[in-house]
């Protein structure tokens, strides 16, 4: 992403910046948004959103700063309104911290277009009991372990303490490690 300067900044410049920010990092954009959503046309939308919302605040981007873990802060502030514009109509709200983690549902994590990426990079059980985490888990999990961002990066996306993040990631690890050691176990 070029600097850009407020003062010379034109409409062509803020559709420069936009389609170049979607062509470097659309797709990594969309597979966030599916890991967090779970289903393809939320994660088409959540992707769309957050794109409008870098168009509309493309100065305000700093230079030098990662881009990604800026859409991704815009993407799960996105997240979360759309859970609360759902609540009580949503089956998966955002638990507090020290809620029960599980859910009785499970949803397929991954389809085409990224299911060859997710097969590629995980085992089937890990796949089934990441799809089992709560979305703070799934989120602070995918973004350390398969996107390796930094504690204070991740921070930075969630909106949240260092301190946080090794808490929900040390909580979401254990409770993963559960998950796969139960889907692992011989059925008799």
């Amino acid at each position: 992403m070029g600097a850009e300067t407020p003062s010379a900044s034109s409409p062509a410049e803020q559709a420069a910046f936009l389609e170049a920010a979607m062509q470097q990092y659309g797709k990594a954009t969309y597979n966030f948004a599916f890991r967090l959503t779970g289903n393809e046309a939320d994660a088409r939308d959540l992707t769309q959103d957050a794109f409008v919302r870098v168009f509309k605040a493309w100065r305000s981007f700093q230079p030098g700063t990662s881009f990604l873990s800026w859409i991704y802060r815009i993407l799960t502030n996105l997240y979360r309104d759309e859970l609360r514009r759902r609540k009580g109509r949503f089956q998966e709200e955002i638990p507090e911290d020290n809620a029960p983690q599980e859910f009785a549902g499970q949803r397929p994590l991954a389809v085409t277009p990224i299911e060859d990426y997710v097969e590629s990079q995980l085992s089937e059980p890990l796949s089934k009991a990441l799809a089992q985490l709560s979305n703070e888990q799934r989120q602070v999990v995918v973004l350390a372990d398969i996107e390796e961002y930094s504690y204070q990066e991740i921070a930075e996306i969630m909106g949240c303490s260092i301190g946080t993040v090794r808490s929900r990631l040390h909580r979401a690890r254990a409770l993963l490690r559960r998950l796969v050691e139960r889907a692992q176990r011989p059925t008799s």
